[in-house]
């Protein structure tokens, strides 16, 4: 790739894209932190099992089969044909996902609530496009930039998971649906409208044989990267098996309400936005390796709390915790990737990031319900927990810190 791909972008473009961004990001956060508390007690709901709903996401959730074959693809297109385009796709399957969710609840017909999920799978096509804008609209604060798209993505969250909740509770599940689909109607639209492409296609066509040569590669890290790629890897896997469905399997055994699954969701957003810009601020002064090892690190008395405890106030309190990690966590990973990787292959390298790690991690859900209806709660927290002690490892031993600048070679 040369510089002729990049187009002519003023500061202002680039601080209008940023806000296009964190705008498009907050009504997303808004329709996915509703999403979040009420998935699991929704496919509940409807007859299904705990490993049915591990199942599912193993399928088209965020370490899903879906996203991981989705996303080195189109990091790989989004490289040579721009990035707006796939941002917008992932727009139209957002909407498409919630549509086929609300028939399936109405009429309910699994084939549809499949169906749903496959489209909620593909939404990760633009998460390696999106990714890489976000590090174009921005010079060299790149820990701040992705700190605040990650507010815009947590505020909504604040106060739309308990108002949700109340309305899961009294509507039932499936009417939250058509909300979440205008909500990403609306960004949809914004994006279409004002967002500017970072990144020209090269006019060269795509050679489509090639992708199965991108994909094939995608599943080896590139060259000085497989310590850090092997510990994202690790980090979905686990989190998934625990984590991952903490809501369902506590509405299942604590019966907890979609209300009170709300409270704790926006305990969490709040915790999250308050500390996200701050941590981004110290991602850009200093070394980061040593804050993904505190990040893991936060999870073990996490871990401890949800294996031991029962009560609602605990578990909503817990998830300040949660937000500390979380918020140390993602902006690194992708701060991280984008000091080792040079804008030309930018997209590609988050695209190759999400195939490896969901090479590993897609059948964790799975494996997290298996577990839960074998030995309870518990079992699937303990296997979390004991996962996040060989990432800090990994990190520890296999990670270097990167310097600025440095890029490697895909």
């Amino acid at each position: 790739m040369t510089s002729t791909l990049q187009p002519e972008t003023t500061s202002n473009d680039r601080r209008a894209n940023l806000s296009i961004l964190a705008l498009t990001a907050f009504l997303r956060g808004a329709h996915t932190s509703v999403y979040n508390v009420i998935w699991q007690p929704f496919v509940l709901s409807l007859g299904a099992s705990m490993p049915a709903v591990g199942l599912l996401n193993s399928v088209g959730g965020n370490a899903g089969l879906i996203p991981t074959l989705v996303q080195p693809l189109g990091g790989w297109l989004a490289d040579r044909l721009g990035r707006k385009p796939f941002i917008i796709l992932a727009s139209i399957a957002f909407i498409a996902c919630y549509a086929l969710f609300w028939l399936s609840g109405a009429l309910n017909i699994w084939v549809l609530l499949l169906l749903g999920v496959v489209a909620l799978g593909v939404t990760a096509l633009a998460l390696p496009a999106r990714n890489s804008m976000t590090a174009e609209s921005v010079r060299e604060r790149h820990g701040s930039a992705f700190s605040a798209i990650m507010v815009a993505t947590m505020l909504p969250g604040i106060l739309v998971p308990p108002f949700a909740g109340v309305l899961a509770d009294r509507l039932g599940y499936i009417s939250v649906f058509p909300l979440a689909a205008a909500l990403e109607a609306l960004a949809l639209f914004l994006v279409w409208r004002y967002m500017r492409e970072t990144r020209l296609s090269d006019g060269g066509g795509i050679r489509w044989r090639d992708t199965s040569r991108v994909m094939l590669r995608s599943i080896v890290p590139p060259p000085g990267l497989g310590g850090f790629f092997s510990a994202v890897a690790a980090d979905s896997f686990f989190w998934s098996v625990g984590w991952g469905l903490l809501y369902g399997m506590i509405s299942d055994t604590y019966h907890f309400s979609a209300e009170q699954l709300g409270i704790m969701s926006g305990v969490m957003s709040l915790a999250w936005a308050i500390v996200q810009m701050p941590i981004g601020r110290y991602i850009d002064r200093h070394d980061i390796k040593l804050l993904m090892i505190f990040s893991e690190g936060v999870g073990i008395p996490l871990m401890m709390i949800w294996i031991t405890q029962t009560r609602f106030e605990i578990f909503a309190a817990s998830h300040i915790l949660m937000a500390l990690t979380a918020a140390t966590w993602v902006p690194t990973v992708s701060t991280y990737l984008t000091r080792k990787v040079g804008p030309a292959e930018r997209a590609e390298a988050f695209g190759r990031l999400y195939l490896f790690r969901g090479v590993v991690a897609f059948p964790s859900s799975t494996i997290g319900g298996l577990l839960y209806a074998w030995g309870g709660l518990r079992v699937p927290l303990v296997v979390n927990l004991l996962g996040i002690l060989v990432i800090m490892a990994i990190l520890a031993l296999f990670v270097h810190e990167p310097e600025r600048n440095q890029e490697v070679v895909l």
